[in-house]
């Protein structure tokens, strides 16, 4: 699940409290309440016929995007057949309906819409007040890239801090869960004037998708963003400087010596690893395990350091995926010796399943592989 994506009702977990599954939200009862909704604002809507449509054929047993796909094509046949008028009628249930029902609104104009641009873009930008239709805008942007642009820079003025991030994450080559936009990952010239004009945003919604979209851009092209985020840098103004670092995570994770330098970070470091040492060594599913690193200056001068650590995860066939982490950022002084300690946990989320193996982990500092340790989850 896109990790910026804000869900202004889902409830925070209690400690120890096992995470809900996102796709569970959209229960039996999340139907019923959406059908509700819907009639209230279109009353000839048959609100039990829609219902028992979408709980047909094992819809409880299907997926997040799954269930969201059902219930929005679902709405198909229980709306008017004028796709203006049934937008309209989804843009007046918006503000009734919760985050994840929101979602299969603005599904349904991605699904439906792409031949009736002016209503769809309406319907995209007023929807997204409600929830986001960061998802829902891809199809528009891939067919209509061009058209859509004037658009973009139109919403990065907007004084709803949603539409704005719309913009922002709509222009994203990459993205999360969704398609690529190949005309953007080829060119990112387009997407840096949109980013432009957000890159002083007062709001932290906006600025983390900013930074989203910079770090996108930093994969096809790492010459462009160290530009770009040089000019930014000089404004040395708080928000500015924020994305810049948060938009740099890949390059810096992956030791790039001119991101490293932008940030005041030597790309070699003169420090040793005195001690990595993973407690327990030996795991169960849902365990947490204690991380301790010592590193030692070998410098004459203080250091800035950028300790992260990658833990290579075993799937389901034996396969093995990299997700770097954060640790921490030190300034660490002329021969002193830095003590770091991180928990890590191995319990199950909505988005990553542990299986059971070796599983290795690496200390990053500064980008560069510094120490490696292996633990056994049972």
């Amino acid at each position: 699940m896109p990790r910026d994506l804000v869900l202004k009702d889902t409830p925070r977990l209690r400690s120890g409290q096992a995470p809900r599954l996102w796709k569970d939200f959209l229960s039996k009862d999340a139907v019923s309440f959406f059908a509700k909704q819907i009639a209230e604002v279109y009353p000839p809507f048959k609100k039990d016929r829609y219902v028992a449509a979408v709980l047909s054929d094992g819809f409880l047993q299907l997926e997040l995007k799954e269930r969201i796909d059902k219930m929005a094509r679902t709405l198909s046949d229980f709306l008017p057949d004028n796709y203006e008028k049934a937008v309209q009628i989804l843009i007046a249930a918006a503000p009734r309906v919760k985050s994840f029902e929101n979602w299969v609104l603005t599904s349904y104009v991605a699904k439906f819409g792409l031949n009736d641009f002016e209503s769809s873009v309406y319907a995209l930008e007023e929807l997204t007040k409600h929830g986001t239709s960061e998802f829902a805008i891809r199809p528009y942007m891939i067919q209509y890239t061009d058209k859509m642009l004037p658009i973009l820079k139109r919403w990065t003025k907007h004084k709803n801090e949603h539409v704005r991030r719309l913009a922002a994450e709509g222009s994203r080559p990459r993205g999360v869960w969704t398609a690529h936009i190949e005309a953007f990952k080829k060119d990112a010239r387009p997407v840096i004037e949109i980013l432009e004009q957000l890159k002083a945003d007062e709001s932290l919604y906006v600025r983390k998708a900013v930074a989203n979209n910079l770090n996108d851009i930093s994969k096809e092209h790492p010459e462009l963003v160290i530009t770009v985020a040089g000019e930014w840098l000089k404004t040395n103004y708080e928000h500015t400087n924020w994305i810049v670092k948060r938009g740099l995570r890949t390059l810096i994770k992956s030791g790039h010596p001119q991101a490293l330098k932008l940030l005041g970070v030597n790309h070699r470091p003169a420090v040793q690893v005195s001690s990595f040492v993973i407690k327990p060594a030996r795991i169960k599913f849902g365990d947490i395990v204690t991380l301790y690193l010592e590193l030692k200056s070998v410098s004459k001068s203080k250091q800035k350091l950028v300790v992260d650590y990658n833990v290579h995860y075993i799937k389901d066939r034996g396969s093995i995926s990299t997700k770097t982490f954060k640790w921490a950022e030190k300034t660490i002084a002329p021969k002193e010796t830095l003590s770091l300690v991180k928990q890590h946990s191995f319990r199950n989320l909505s988005t990553r399943t542990h299986y059971s193996g070796e599983h290795l982990i690496e200390v990053l500092v500064n980008g560069k592989v510094s120490a490696r340790m292996s633990l056994r989850l049972l």
